[in-house]
This record gives structure tokens, sequence and C-alpha cells, in this order.
């Protein structure tokens, strides 16, 4: 009785989506023009994806290479505190003597 309400034991199968069931025929000259056309589309934005992907390699590339330099100018700037810091000790021991 439980196999009966619950459903267990009885399995089925599953059928056709009623979409795909009731579809019409195309002729085939219809389908070879709409693969045409959604081979076409796919191939433009496999192109677009392509050409976005040179972009950000770019961008990177840029970004990389701005972010070296400004390391490289704030390691040179530390260098001038660093001497800047130095003169004005060794100026303010001159001033003492």
């Amino acid at each position: 009785m439980l196999n009966d309400i619950f459903g267990l034991g009885k399995k089925r199968k599953p059928g056709m989506p009623s979409r795909e069931s009731h579809s019409k025929v195309v002729s085939a000259e219809r389908f070879n023009e709409m693969i045409a056309y959604y081979t076409g589309e796919l191939k433009s934005r496999l192109d677009e994806i392509k050409r976005l992907k040179e972009e950000n390699e770019m961008l990177i590339k840029t970004s990389l290479k701005n972010a070296s330099r400004a390391d490289e100018s704030n390691l040179h700037v530390k260098k001038l505190q660093e001497e800047v810091r130095v003169l004005k000790e060794q100026s303010a021991t001159k001033r003492q003597d």
C-alpha cells in the first residue's frame, strides 16, 4: 500500500518534453540556414572574446609596468629622503660645533 502511495517500486521512464514532442518538422534548407546563422553568431562572439582577452592582457601588462615604475619611484624617494635626513643631521652637528 505504501508503495502505491509514494510510487515506490514503479520506475517511470522520463518522456520527451512536450515542446520537443509537439515541434514541427523543419526543412533541411531552413535547418542549414539556422546552423549557418548560429555558427556565424558563435564565431563573432568568439572573435569578440578574443579581442577582449587581448585588450585585458595589454591592460595587465601596462598596469604591471606602471606599478613597477611606481615602486622604483617610491624607492628613489625613500633614498632621497634618507639622504636629506643625513644631510640635516650633518648640518645640525656642524652648527653645534
